[in-house]
């Protein structure tokens, strides 16, 4: 058993570093032909996110009971982080620019994969958080959909951490900058469709109430991340859920952090019922608060 498990994750390590140059080479596409040619702007991440989530064994499933994802107007994705993979349920499922720490896209390789899939790199800081808002408006005016983990790290899934609502002020009138520190105006009627990411069994087994099920997918639990990448790939499959909720409009709100309660309350609803108050997940390095 041990042995297949080694064989598997050699299998998908050997496809995932396979990939990375067809990635690089998509991204080049993306960037140069399709979209200036097309405006098409959906394919090719797909294409990629789509790799990814056969590498990792991933099954993406929409909750039938969900919310229809909003088509009509830009919208801003808020959900909940389990794992640094959140990304390829999220992006399996939502039409939608990642905003992330920036450093990710300066590692080798990633960077124009990133910037192919309009990935948002900030500054997890306060006082970068004027120019993070200025990249996300930009992304907004330039008519595409914006996808945050707003825990602003991952946490454990048996509750929902506090929504941070520092760049969400960017729709309540909070000052939005360039790199040059020139104002940008967010021109865009935009909504907030809060998203649950829930993980529903590992190698068909019901993880709802098994933490070590849960774990295998959460490859950053713990400090040990290149043997907990190992074990996540030593998984034959994994089912994700992703619930979507009716879409909040930020005009019936007084402020931006009743509004990220409102969609921290919607998403508790699935992963951890009958939570209505929360805490402030610890970001590595940053003393808790």
């Amino acid at each position: 058993m041990q042995i297949r498990k080694n064989l598997r994750a050699l299998g998908r390590a050997a496809a995932g570093i396979a990939f990375l140059p067809v990635a690089a080479t998509l991204a080049g596409v993306q960037g140069l032909v399709v979209g200036p040619l097309t405006h098409n702007d959906t394919v090719i991440p797909g294409v990629i996110y789509g790799g990814l989530r056969r590498i990792f064994g991933y099954k993406v499933v929409f909750n039938k009971a969900s919310a229809p994802l909003v088509k009509d107007k830009p919208v801003w994705f808020l959900s909940n982080h389990l794992s640094s993979m959140d990304f390829i349920p999220a992006g399996v499922i939502l039409n939608g620019s990642f905003v992330g720490k920036g450093e990710i896209a300066k590692r080798p390789g990633l960077g124009p994969i990133m910037r192919a899939m309009k990935f948002i790199g900030i500054e997890r800081k306060p006082e970068f958080n004027a120019q993070s808002r200025g990249k996300i408006a930009k992304n907004f005016n330039a008519g595409h959909n914006t996808i945050m983990f707003p825990e602003a790290t991952t946490s454990d899934d048996g509750e929902v951490k506090l929504f941070h609502a520092g760049l969400l002020t960017l729709m309540f009138g909070a000052a939005a900058v360039d790199k040059r520190n020139r104002p940008v105006s967010l021109e865009k009627d935009v909504v907030v469709q809060p998203v649950a990411i829930q993980i529903k069994s590992v190698n068909g087994k019901d993880a709802a109430k098994d933490r070590n099920l849960r774990d295998l997918y959460r490859i950053n639990n713990g400090s040990k991340k290149i043997s907990n990448i190992w074990r996540s790939l030593q998984v034959k499959n994994v089912t994700i859920e992703v619930t979507a909720f009716e879409p909040l409009d930020p005009r019936k709100f007084a402020n931006a952090q009743d509004l990220a309660n409102a969609a921290a309350r919607e998403v508790a609803k699935v992963i951890n019922p009958g939570q209505t108050t929360f805490k402030k997940a610890v970001i590595p390095n940053r003393k808790a608060s």
